[in-house]
């Protein structure tokens, strides 16, 4: 019976290090992202990505949020719902998710995302988006190499 206290008490201290641990980790990496996934309207995909390219990543540049980076899928993944014809992918950074919401508001509170973004996706002849993904992330450990921005 005291083998099994002992058993039971060191599988509850190895759990609780490994909690610590991995919260010591998360602590040491910089950044909070958000990976985004959106489902384009047929034969709209690229007219979404030019948006992005033209218009909105400034906009949150603009609002100190990192754009990571922008992504078409060369592959097709029914199993994750990747269609390469109409998925967009692109990566957004922040120093925090407190950060990232405030940044957020002030970029969709702005005049020109207002005119660019929302004014088409409101109009259903017009709108480039079905759908919209979101994953929010950590990195794991501190060699994530991105700078965001302060």
């Amino acid at each position: 019976m005291l083998k099994w206290k002992l058993a039971a008490v060191l599988g509850l201290a190895t759990g609780v290090a490994g909690v610590a641990w991995g919260q010591a980790q998360q602590q040491r990496a910089p950044g909070f992202y958000e990976l985004r996934i959106y489902k384009a309207q047929p034969g709209k995909r690229d007219a979404l990505a030019a948006r992005f390219a033209s218009r909105t990543a400034g906009i949150y540049a603009r609002h100190g949020i990192t754009n990571v980076g922008y992504f078409i899928p060369l592959e097709t993944d029914k199993e994750l719902g990747i269609d390469a014809d109409d998925t967009f992918i692109y990566i957004r950074g922040y120093p925090s998710k407190d950060e990232r919401d405030k940044r957020l508001k002030a970029a969709r509170d702005d005049a020109e995302f207002g005119e660019v973004v929302l004014k088409q996706e409101r109009d259903p002849n017009a709108r480039l988006i079905i759908k919209a993904h979101n994953i929010d992330m950590v990195p794991s450990g501190p060699q994530t190499a991105i700078a965001i921005t302060p």
